[in-house]
């Protein structure tokens, strides 16, 4: 292996918080390609023929490359599409983002100002389909397509659970699981965050990337379904034919036969919260109301107290009149859900973050959505629970 290619990973571990804490996560590996990739374990290393006319800055360049496809979840996110496609959207992604950052690239490297500040879900559906023509284990030279072609780039997107390197290990490795895997590097991404903060570092740009990698971009109505499946098994639900409720806005969700659905809502009823946090509030309960033929639903309004606690069925109205708008506590809708014999109900709550968490949480199933413009300002982690973003 190149010595300059140690040395560089050496040099941003010592120079860059951020970036250095990344890549520390990531062991260097020879392998057969002309140009580097990698699995989310290794960044795999070319030998030092293909990069002799490169310079000191354009390896650090590359090695930060690498280590953004696994910190920013290229390898996890790209479910059913294309690889060759993923591959090029993350590659203008990620570029973009390292040229804010000051990190000098090879040239080849892809970049088109119409996809600067743009995620690779924005970028995919706008490149054209099909392969680039290249051998996709790790050669090309990078030069864009003729405009019906991908651009022709190496992939360096490699298999989590494929070992690329020269040097196979004669004993077995552990096996891979790429869901811990993936979350080893969110929480990795969180662990940077904090320390580039704490030395007045943070990169530039990177916030909003950071919380798209952090915050799930699902409907979180889907984020329910799924829940209530795994708890209550699925011969509740078919596949077919979908809800009609939500085909409209194009969200499938599978119909629901058979029990009555039973879920905790709370509205954070703070005085930090807009009247128009509050109308889509409601507007989101009445959502869940038409997801289910039969359904409880019990409803609370909290601030620093629980101000009201309703029961609602599919007979019901649910109610307009909104109580509180004093300070924010998630502490008492908790104790009250034990008091009432309800901490195995999922819960969602809408609020935007501000206030006190309980120190023994209950239960697994509780979800805080929150609206896009809260989450600028506002908390993006919780001690328990998942965060969802409302669309807006």
């Amino acid at each position: 292996m190149d010595k300059r290619i140690v040395k560089a990973k050496i040099h941003l571990m010592v120079t860059n918080p951020f970036w250095g804490s990344l890549i520390t996560r990531l062991e260097l590996k020879d392998w057969n390609g002309d140009t580097f990739a990698t699995n989310g374990r290794y960044i795999y290393c070319p030998d030092k023929k293909y990069i002799e006319n490169w310079t000191d800055k354009e390896i650090v360049g590359v090695l930060a490359h690498e280590t953004w496809h696994c910190a920013g979840g290229h390898l996890f996110r790209m479910g059913n599409k294309e690889l060759m496609r993923w591959n090029v959207a993350s590659d203008f992604a990620t570029n973009y983002l390292l040229t804010k950052n000051s990190f000098i690239l090879p040239e080849g490297a892809l970049s088109d100002i119409k996809y600067d500040a743009m995620t690779p879900e924005k970028i995919y559906p706008l490149l054209p389909k099909g392969k680039n023509g290249n051998k996709n284990d790790g050669e090309g030279t990078g030069e864009s397509g003729n405009g019906n072609e991908l651009p022709n780039c190496p992939q360096d997107l490699k298999d989590p659970e494929k070992n690329e390197g020269k040097e196979k290990n004669k004993s077995k490795e552990t096996k891979i699981n790429i869901k811990e895997l993936e979350q080893e590097w969110k929480e990795g991404i969180t662990t940077a965050l904090e320390k580039a903060r704490s030395q007045g570092s943070l990169p530039s740009s990177m916030e909003e990337y950071i919380n798209e990698i952090l915050i799930p971009k699902v409907n979180w109505q889907e984020i329910l379904f799924r829940y209530l499946q795994t708890a209550k098994g699925t011969a509740d639900y078919v596949s077919y034919p979908f809800n009609r409720m939500h085909i409209h806005r194009e969200i499938f969700l599978p119909s629901l036969q058979g029990e009555m659905i039973e879920v905790v809502c709370s509205l954070d009823t703070s005085g930090s919260i807009s009247k128009n946090d509050l109308i889509r509030y409601f507007s989101e309960i009445r959502g869940i109301c038409s997801m289910f033929g039969s359904y409880i639903i019990h409803l609370f309004q909290c601030d620093t107290k629980v101000q009201s606690y309703d029961i609602i069925t599919e007979d019901d109205e649910i109610p307009n009149l909104v109580t509180g708008r004093g300070g924010t506590s998630f502490i008492p809708l908790f104790d009250r859900l034990l008091e009432e014999q309800l901490e195995e109900l999922p819960v969602v709550y809408f609020s935007d973050l501000d206030g006190d968490f309980p120190e023994n949480p209950i239960g697994n199933g509780v979800f805080w959505l929150i609206r896009k413009d809260q989450l600028s300002y506002g908390r993006t982690e919780v001690p328990f629970g998942t965060i969802v973003e409302i669309d807006d």
